[in-house]
């Protein structure tokens, strides 16, 4: 990648460089002429050029001092036009630089390729859709690569099972992550997602299914905002609000981020409305653009550990609301707050812990015909998801997730227990086991109990692209 010349780091130095080489220069040819005149008068020859060397020091020290004290050359000599040259090369104002065009075809992205293999057990195929069967459950391949000085783009392409040894093809995420002191030349810390891009809101949501800490996605998510959360397409803002450092040494970070994305964002067939819209045999639409945005605070409470605070929400953008055929108009809003703290056991962090709880909160005004599924009145749901993972040794893992979630368009609710084993053998190959139990409350007698056994088998070559710094301690 090619980067703007410094002038600064081409400016000379003229009491360090100049100095040295011209006055050596100076006084070997004095020498050698000294040298030849010594022949016919030794003495007066040396006595000649020694006042000559001296007279040639005087003047280069006249001279370095006028250069130090920003004075304009005094003779015309061939230095002087030399260093004149030098100058009118430089460009004061890396601003004014002529831009170099990059082309991406010089060099080759970093390619990594994630690979998800689940293989379950239990009961619950007719209200979770699964069965007793092993999947190959997604692929994704992560393109990344330095695009300009100021940007870098991405690209993760998922294949996903479908059943019936079936797969579909899917952009997760295509953006050009940009940062603007590297466009305008300036000191902000501002940066820039352009494309698609998992939005920042919550916790679980910006994850990859490979990086979440569990097998599956918390019950809120998924019953709030649809089994892989929620993808947009526009334009985020991000950038740190504040930063501080304590005497001992510790900081605390502030962060916000601010998106404008379409309003597919829970339309799409892996939106919850999208998902309950299929399943009443409705067609759904949008046009209205949604506002997604999430501030957190970071903060090291010692050497070894530290604690983070987020909220965020969605909303829409005017008046315009999402619709069916069948005449039903929604317009959602969501809210979420997170919080996590670990502590890092000793180097190895042997012993270390992760605590993470999430609330989420998604409101839905509705008007429209009543469908099985689908919201047709104003509801509130309410859900949140508890972590807590301990490291027992350098490559295994203990943790269980407590989880409860109200059920859109529906007066049931859904609870679960999750206790889990990762073993990662390499950091290029992690085993999971997870139990789990859901209880399924459709109304308000019927509860449904659900028992199942998951294993989880991912893998990955190729760049390792970095993990989030909490999942892995």
């Amino acid at each position: 990648m090619l980067h703007p010349v410094d002038p600064g780091a081409c400016a000379p130095t003229p009491r360090r460089s100049r100095r040295p080489l011209v006055s050596l220069v100076g006084l070997l040819s004095l020498f050698l002429a000294g040298t030849t005149r010594a022949q016919e008068d030794p003495v007066e020859a040396l006595a000649s050029a020694l006042r000559e060397a001296l007279a040639t020091i005087e003047r280069l020290e006249a001279r370095i001092a006028a250069l130090e004290e920003g004075a304009a050359p005094t003779s015309d000599s061939e230095a002087d036009q030399l260093e004149a040259q030098l100058r009118a090369l430089i460009v004061d104002d890396p601003a004014t630089q002529p831009q170099r065009t990059i082309f991406p075809s010089a060099s080759n992205p970093r390619i990594g390729v994630f690979m998800d293999a689940l293989a379950e057990a239990g009961n619950g195929e007719e209200e979770l859709g699964d069965g007793d069967r092993f999947s190959l459950r997604e692929t994704e391949i992560d393109f990344r690569m330095p695009i300009s000085p100021f940007a870098e783009g991405v690209l993760v392409a998922v294949h996903e099972d479908a059943g019936n040894n079936e797969f579909e093809s899917l952009v997760e995420e295509g953006y050009a992550d940009i940062s603007w002191s590297g466009l305008f030349h300036n000191d902000t810390a501002l940066r820039s997602r352009l494309g698609r891009f998992r939005v920042g809101f919550g916790k679980d949501n910006r994850l990859h299914l490979h990086d979440l800490p569990q097998a599956d996605r918390n019950l809120a998510t998924q019953y709030q905002l649809g089994g892989e959360g929620v993808i947009g397409d526009g334009i985020e803002f991000s950038m740190p609000l504040a930063h501080s450092d304590s005497a001992d040494g510790l900081g605390a970070t502030t962060s916000a981020s601010l998106a404008f994305v379409n309003g597919e964002l829970f339309t799409g067939e892996e939106g919850i409305l999208g998902e309950r819209a299929e399943d009443d045999g409705l067609e759904i639409d949008s046009d209205a653009p949604l506002i997604v945005g999430r501030v957190t605070h970071y903060r090291e409470l010692d050497a070894r550990s530290d604690l983070e605070f987020g909220a965020s929400f969605i909303t829409n953008m005017g008046s315009d609301t999402i619709t069916t055929d069948a005449g039903n108009e929604i317009t959602p809003r969501a809210y979420g707050a997170d919080i996590t703290w670990r502590q890092r056991g000793d180097e190895t962090l042997v012993g270390s812990w992760l605590l993470q709880g999430e609330y989420l909160q998604t409101d839905f005004q509705a008007t429209g015909p009543a469908n099985p599924s689908f919201p047709n009145t104003d509801e509130t749901n309410h859900g949140f998801a508890l972590t807590a993972q301990r490291q027992m040794s350098m490559n295994t893992y203990l943790g269980v997730r407590l989880d409860r979630t109200d059920m859109l368009a529906s007066a049931g609710e859904v609870e679960g227990v999750s206790p889990y084993f990762s073993w990662y053998p390499t950091e290029f190959f992690r085993v999971r086991t997870q139990a789990q139990y859901l209880s399924m409350r459709d109304d308000a007698t019927a509860d449904d109990s659900i028992t199942r056994l998951l294993f989880q088998f991912t893998w990955n070559f190729g760049a390792h692209m970095p993990h989030p710094y909490w999942t892995n301690l």
